[in-house]
């Protein structure tokens, strides 16, 4: 599905005091014992903390044999050659980051598929590393028709969020009624998608790992 990223489309106890432990006993020898000698007050022991349990990481995509994480888990490999990225097809379901990076945004709009049979929820990541491709950079990564966003990061807000490898983004939804997701990979800090700044349906195949059309990707 032809893409393009232009400008928006669409609007955008206090603790209790320390109490000193109860004496174990009236007598002396028993002071004694407890290290405590009469005539001087009993001091409390420190306080310590509860353990406090940290909250379950969120569940992330598995790492596919490229190095990449799997962006549309049950996916299934889609999309013609010269496309301006790859689509992956399937019911909505969770997208993910392929990689780190920093959220340039995850809002509606930023591409022309805005109808009444399109979900128009974009996000675009500029990667913490980017992927060395024929000479040239992939620096950003791009995914389109989203019906869901994990967050909202409008463009141009500070501080933009980061985002893990295989971090959930979203739902998956439709373009032109077709449900897919599309992945687009942009050359050289250039993120207008311009023809020669991007790479192509097949280009993007290779860097994932060279799935052929009809391959399913696995469901983690």
């Amino acid at each position: 599905m032809a893409e393009h990223a232009g400008r928006p489309s669409v609007a955008r106890l206090r603790a209790a005091p320390a109490t000193p432990p109860r004496a174990l006993g009236e007598g002396a020898e028993l002071a004694r014992a407890a290290g405590v000698l009469p005539g001087t007050p009993a001091t409390a022991a420190p306080a310590t903390a509860s353990p406090v349990a940290a909250a379950p990481a969120a569940p992330r995509s598995t790492q596919l044999p490229s190095g990449f994480f799997n962006p549309m888990p049950g996916g299934v490999f889609a999309g013609y050659r010269a496309d301006t990225g790859l689509d992956l097809a399937g019911s909505p379901r969770p997208v993910h980051a392929i990689a780190s990076g920093t959220l340039d945004y995850s809002e509606p709009g930023h591409t022309l598929w805005v109808g009444p049979r399109d979900t128009a929820h974009t996000i675009r990541i500029e990667l913490d590393e980017p992927i060395p491709f024929e000479g040239r950079r992939v620096t950003h990564v791009w995914y389109a028709h989203l019906s869901a966003l994990e967050r909202i990061q409008r463009e141009g807000d500070l501080p933009r969020a980061h985002v893990e490898a295989g971090e959930k983004l979203g739902i998956s939804g439709r373009a032109n009624g077709s449900p897919h997701l599309h992945i687009g990979m942009l050359l050289d800090g250039e993120v207008e998608q311009r023809w020669g700044t991007f790479l192509l349906e097949d280009e993007v195949r290779e860097v994932l790992g060279g799935y052929r059309t009809g391959v399913r990707l696995p469901a983690r």
